[in-house]
């Protein structure tokens, strides 16, 4: 019985490893799709300050400082999502 006991343990303790991987690769996931997202809105902002020159017209500080405030939302989502996969700090 000690053979199975040992044998059990050794299932439920792989089972919890495949289970932490798993969430470690959501977690990256979803932050190679937050930085997409960061990617999409720097293009937005690159379009918007081209069209506004080549049509001579000023910059509309407020459109700018909002493209701006969405990419903070997305990194201050990677920081979270970081602190959710780091190790705790007694290593675990």
């Amino acid at each position: 019985m000690a053979f199975i006991d040992k044998l059990g343990q050794m299932a439920n303790k792989v089972g919890e490893m495949a289970g932490e991987t798993l969430d470690y690769g959501k977690a990256k996931g979803k932050i190679v799709l937050e930085k997409g997202k960061i990617k999409d809105v720097k293009e937005e902002i690159g379009e918007y300050i081209y069209s506004a020159l080549k049509a001579g017209n000023d910059f509309d500080t407020e459109k700018l400082g909002a493209l701006c405030a969405k990419i903070d939302e997305h990194l201050a989502t990677i920081e979270a999502i970081e602190k959710e996969i780091a190790p705790d700090e007694d290593g675990e």
